[in-house]
């Protein structure tokens, strides 16, 4: 995302006292799941200040902030699924369990190349787009990885919960264009904005793992989904998110190739998918 959204978002927060915010539920939901408690969690993304009062740069963390009136509060249902479906095509979604720790490793088996709690850098519950399995194991897309490694965590039941989805973005940098795919049918196609000549987007197959509210922010619009790849491109020092790579809004217009690395859509588009894509979609990205 053009961002390490917050390396600083702890402190920041305690001195918030109006401060952006997004609702992302994660629920298991729709056809042939077993509905479980609505989990809303909210995301806080401050904007306007600094926390010492000066004004803020671009990118970095800032006060003050309002909720922009016309994103939605509370997004509405977000379809998971507690099964695999029996037909169609669907995706496998981890997700750590409240208050677990998980061993992060290599390979199945293999050294442990991080530890994992229950939240990310932006308070999410941790949750991976699984893109490969094993007996008792779970290859996942992960931001603690280089793109196009896989993580593995172990299937236990007491601290990773799958679910299932069939939701799933798809790319197109050559088309610059976005598609909201429902199993193998095409719900919506959107214009984009992809990366320019020096910063391409990186291709690959990535997972959704934050969802993050601005205050109609000129570098993000009104928000931003972060993805669990990282961009190419050197991002200025204290930049939110680091090198993460996301799809996020604009006030500007789309569908040129000029970003630093992430993928640009209009307000209205990120809106639209913040209301239907839960945490672990995964998103495919084609040159």
């Amino acid at each position: 995302m053009q961002d390490r959204l917050l390396t600083a978002l702890g402190a920041l927060a305690a001195a918030v006292a109006v401060v952006a915010g997004f609702a992302l539920l994660f629920t298991v939901l729709d056809e042939g799941g077993d509905a479980s408690p609505t989990r809303t969690v909210i995301v806080r993304v401050p904007g306007g200040h600094t926390a010492s009062g000066d004004k803020a740069k671009p990118g970095h963390a800032s006060v003050g902030a309002k909720v922009p009136r016309s994103a939605p509060a509370r997004p509405v249902r977000l379809p998971t699924l507690a099964d695999r479906p029996r037909r169609g095509v669907a995706f496998e979604i981890a997700h750590i369990g409240e208050g677990a720790k998980v061993d992060l490793r290599s390979a199945p088996g293999g050294p442990v190349v991080a530890k994992l709690g229950d939240e990310t850098e932006f308070g999410s519950p941790v949750s991976f787009s699984v893109v490969a399995t094993k007996p008792g194991w779970l290859g996942v897309s992960t931001p603690e990885l280089p793109n196009g490694d896989l993580g593995w965590i172990a299937r236990d039941p007491t601290e990773v919960d799958v679910y299932w989805t069939r939701y799933s973005l798809h790319a197109s940098l050559t088309g610059r264009s976005l598609e909201l795919r429902y199993g193998d049918k095409v719900v919506s196609r959107f214009e984009v904005t992809v990366g320019g000549p020096g910063t391409e987007t990186p291709p690959g197959r990535y997972g959704v793992t934050d969802g993050v509210s601005f205050d109609e922010s000129p570098y993000y619009g009104c928000c931003a989904l972060a993805l669990s790849g990282h961009q190419y491109a050197e991002l200025p020092a204290g930049w939110i998110g680091g090198n993460r790579l996301a799809i996020h809004g604009t006030p500007g217009a789309v569908g040129g190739a000029e970003s630093l690395g992430c993928i640009r859509a209009t307000d209205e588009t990120m809106r639209y998918l913040f209301a239907r894509v839960p945490l672990g979609t995964p998103v495919f990205i084609d040159a």
